[in-house]
């Protein structure tokens, strides 16, 4: 939405739209949305999983009477 679009709204379109930009957004503490759809707090400081860079893998070595 521009700068045009803004001004060819009436005043109470306009108070809705300020009114929904304002409005908090909805957690398990504000709404009746359950605990395990909240955004974790840490997940945008986590590290990725995985091996990381330079380990050597290891595996169980192959059977030479393989059934």
């Amino acid at each position: 939405m521009d700068r045009t679009d803004l001004q060819r709204l009436t005043k109470e379109e306009l108070i809705d739209l300020v009114l929904r930009i304002q409005r908090p957004e909805k957690t398990s503490r504000t709404s009746s949305k359950p605990p395990s759809s909240d955004r974790k707090a840490c997940r945008d400081r986590a590290k990725p999983g995985g091996a990381k860079a330079g380990h050597k893998g290891h595996s169980r070595a192959m059977s030479e009477d393989a059934d």
